[in-house]
């Protein structure tokens, strides 16, 4: 009796330990399906890379802010001086080639002036600017220094960039493809297999303005502005995902 029971405990604890088994191994294989990357396609042998292309070209067109401070005894005063030096600087632009959708109002703005207790009101300060864009560089310096004979006593947040980029893009999503793909062929060698068809592909542009210092009331004293427009850098970053043979 006492060993048929040892018998069927034997079993039963086999059985227990077979099932455990079981559910471990199942775990284990499901795993690798739970952490496949979401690009791409599920249960296929594939490489993911980062590729990237980069194009740079001369600007062909700048954008900079220009505008008139005035400094009153009275808002009306300071608003008057403001309105009639604004006049100036938006016919002299005119004047200058500048088209009339090449300009914008970019800030208008009228706030007192406080005195060295910074309670008492001592006056007021009119700000009027517009956004030009100059789309020959070749008289910006020109264009700048007239401007401010004109009267403009703020200039700031000049920068450049290509008008049209369409070409420059095209190249740069060559690069980057072929950079990604590259990539991918000597991930694939290293690995023993082959790159094939491309499953997922995504880019992410980046075109950053060139910035220039920014310029206020002592460019009245600086004639002759120069202007280096630089270089303009237009990137393509992919993210490609490829089979492998």
């Amino acid at each position: 009796m006492t060993q048929r029971f040892g018998t069927i405990v034997s079993v039963v604890a086999s059985a227990l330990l077979l099932a455990l088994l079981a559910g471990v191994g199942a775990l284990l294989y499901t795993r690798p399906v739970a952490a496949q990357s979401s690009a791409g396609v599920p249960g296929m042998r594939q490489v993911s890379v980062l590729g990237h292309g980069e194009v740079k070209a001369r600007p062909d067109t700048a954008t900079v802010q220009i505008g008139v401070e005035t400094d009153a005894a009275t808002a009306k005063e300071a608003l008057a001086q403001n309105s009639a030096q604004a006049q100036a600087l938006q016919q002299k632009l005119a004047a200058l080639g500048v088209a009339e959708q090449d300009l914008q109002t970019s800030n208008f703005s009228i706030a007192p002036v406080y005195g060295s207790d910074g309670r008492q009101v001592t006056g007021y300060r009119v700000s009027n600017s517009v956004t030009v864009t100059i789309r020959k560089l070749d008289t910006a310096g020109t264009l700048l220094d007239q401007v401010v004979q004109a009267g403009a006593n703020s200039i700031y947040g000049i920068s450049f960039s290509v008008a049209d980029q369409a070409k420059l893009m095209e190249q740069a999503r060559q690069q980057a493809v072929a950079d990604a793909k590259a990539r991918a062929g000597q991930l694939a060698s290293a690995g023993g297999a082959a790159v094939g068809d491309v499953l997922v592909i995504s880019e992410n542009v980046s075109t950053p303005p060139i910035p220039m210092p920014m310029m206020d009331r002592a460019a009245e004293q600086a004639p002759n502005v120069p202007v280096q427009p630089g270089a303009q850098t237009i990137s393509v970053d992919v993210q490609a995902t490829f089979a492998l043979r």
